[in-house]
């Protein structure tokens, strides 16, 4: 019989997106390193690229701490950033700025930064307030 998880369904998903966030960060910046090192590591027979974290990714261990939480966290919001079309210049536009809806690709990327911000706490991350989803949107 299998039990239940210790959290519902929507903060699973909510860590499942910062897992999935926190992989593609490291995989990003790991590859970056690599290609900054060149043939480096090569030349020492193979040993890892990145070295300067005590071999860590080399024995697959990947923990991240709070600053690098909240690089991530950035990112999110800055997909959100990056899709959020300006405001209407009210002198050419005059139709109320109200009655506007949000176009579909902005808010999955909010959802999807909310989900990851909220996943990043469950794993234990304390992040910066300005990072994190309220009433004001700080962070959007």
């Amino acid at each position: 019989m299998a039990t239940e998880p210790e959290w519902g369904p929507v903060e699973q998903t909510d860590v499942r997106a910062a897992r999935t966030a926190i992989n593609a960060y490291l995989n990003r910046t790991d590859s970056a390193s690599e290609q900054q090192l060149g043939g480096a590591a090569a030349g020492r027979g193979g040993s890892s690229a990145l070295e300067g974290d005590g071999g860590a990714a080399a024995r697959g261990d990947r923990r991240i701490d709070d600053a690098t939480a909240e690089r991530i966290a950035r990112e999110a919001w800055d997909a959100v950033q990056a899709v959020t079309p300006s405001p209407p210049d009210p002198e050419t536009d005059a139709g109320p700025a109200q009655n506007r809806k949000e176009p579909k690709e902005v808010a999955e990327r909010r959802k999807q930064a909310i989900a990851v911000v909220r996943g990043l706490q469950q794993l234990g991350y304390h992040l910066d307030e300005k990072l994190l989803p309220g009433p004001d949107m700080a962070a959007g």
